[in-house]
């Protein structure tokens, strides 16, 4: 018996993805891939033959539809932060450090040891280490 029957128990079992629309494609996938170290699954289309690049950790990215002047401001897009589980805290700062992005923290929190970075569209990153 699945958890969708007629009886409607249902549960959630994870986030399936995320789907990033951001102003510049090439600079998401070196963030996201090349220094986060995400694996690219494939690249594709999406509505509005957008290019796609979905990722094998859940992180899609798309470019932002034009609407009017131009593609929407930070403060008027959905996400407010996306946090991830990572090894290796304290290399992955000073990596992204190297390539001159900020990064605030690492530093303890109910999940573990956090820290922030933006991506180039000013989306907040976090990156959390078990401890």
């Amino acid at each position: 018996m699945s958890n969708s029957d007629s009886a409607g128990k249902t549960e959630v079992l994870g986030l399936s993805h995320l789907l990033l629309q951001v102003d510049d494609l090439n600079a998401a996938e070196m963030f996201y891939c090349d220094m986060l170290g995400l694996t690219i699954r494939a690249k594709s289309t999406f509505g509005g033959n957008r290019p796609l690049i979905s990722t094998m950790e859940g992180i899609g990215m798309t470019t932002l539809p034009v609407q009017g002047e131009g593609p929407l401001p930070l403060e008027k897009r959905n996400v407010e932060h996306i946090a991830l589980w990572v090894t290796g805290i304290d290399a992955l700062g000073a990596k992204l450090e190297l390539a001159g992005f900020h990064v605030d923290g690492p530093k303890r929190n109910e999940y573990g040891l956090s820290m922030s970075v933006h991506d180039p569209d000013g989306n907040r990153v976090e990156c959390i280490e078990r401890l």
